[in-house]
């Protein structure tokens, strides 16, 4: 039934006048909303086996473009202070992980269209670390498919997704994907990168240097996670770093709590809601579009500026 709703809302979102209104309505309540990416590729790349999704510059460009004329594309910290005016949402942009893309192809198009944007690093080159263990399920899936990458770490799933979910909690399972594919992944943004960004005037927060699990770890190890390479990627940045994305876009109120005690002055989660005035500023939301064509993304930016926040799990 939930599913048929949300259908029905993106159905109804494709006509016009019922869509201005839903984003007219959405501004008037001071809703805006942050939209996260991670790959961002040259145009015509196919990729076999994603995870994590891509699109190409051109359709980020198109999305980017329709933003625009829906509303005010404005640096992330702003979404965090009260609207200025209701007429127009706010948008902004994220982008998360140390992907090269982020320079290669999401950079050109924020320059082209004058939008600004937050990367929320982890900064591995600067530790010596390779890839993220899911760019090697990635290269293990697009090299034995599905079924045998599935059956080569002693885990089961149907896609891609199903089997990084498993992984992502099993570190036994992303121990074995180490050793069958050890250099697979290719490399993570490396410093000339990360400065790169900084040096555009886009806005550097932090990732993890490891990208754990935050909730499932204990306050100890949780602390650690928090700060471990921070300092060395605001290093790299010249700029400290305040703003924090959780891991796998997941998190609830003790990681919180350990957020703000570590020093940061807001987080952001996956769940895919609007920002909203009041908001706690360490379980904020963020709504990743994927590929979607410009028609179906303005209908599901509509849906998601008036989507109800959900229950914080503590």
């Amino acid at each position: 039934m939930l599913i048929q709703l949300k259908t029905a809302a993106r159905g109804a979102m494709r006509h016009p006048l019922a869509r201005a209104a839903a984003i007219r309505a959405a501004a008037r309540r001071g809703h805006g909303l942050a939209l996260v990416y991670h790959r961002v590729t040259a145009d015509g790349d196919v990729a076999h086996g994603e995870v994590v999704p891509s699109l190409g510059r051109s359709r980020l460009r198109a999305q980017l473009e329709a933003l625009a004329e829906l509303g005010d594309v404005v640096d992330l910290p702003r979404l965090l202070d009260p609207p200025a005016s209701r007429r127009r949402p706010r948008f902004a942009l994220t982008f998360d992980d140390d992907y090269p893309h982020h320079t290669a192809h999401a950079l050109p198009v924020l320059r082209d269209v004058g939008a600004p944007g937050t990367f929320f690093l982890s900064g591995r080159a600067l530790h010596g670390l390779g890839p993220y263990w899911w760019e090697r399920l990635e290269a293990l899936v697009a090299a034995d498919g599905v079924e045998r990458a599935g059956r080569a770490l002693g885990i089961s799933g149907d896609s891609p997704q199903a089997l990084a979910a498993v992984c992502e909690r099993d570190p036994a399972a992303r121990g074995r994907l180490a050793a069958l594919v050890p250099g697979a992944g290719g490399r993570p943004l490396d410093v000339d990168g990360i400065r790169t960004l900084a040096a555009a005037g886009m806005t550097v927060g932090f990732h993890t240097l490891e990208h754990p699990l935050l909730p499932d770890l204990g306050s100890d190890r949780l602390a650690v996670a928090l700060t471990t390479g921070r300092e060395k990627l605001a290093a790299a940045t010249g700029r400290p770093l305040t703003l924090l994305a959780y891991p796998h876009g997941k998190a609830d109120q003790r990681v919180a709590r350990a957020t703000r005690a570590a020093g940061y002055t807001a987080a952001w989660t996956g769940w895919p809601r609007p920002a909203r005035p009041g908001d706690d500023r360490f379980l904020l939301g963020r709504w990743e579009p994927g590929p979607l064509d410009v028609d179906a993304f303005v209908a599901s930016v509509a849906v998601r500026l008036n989507r109800a926040a959900p229950v914080a799990r503590r």
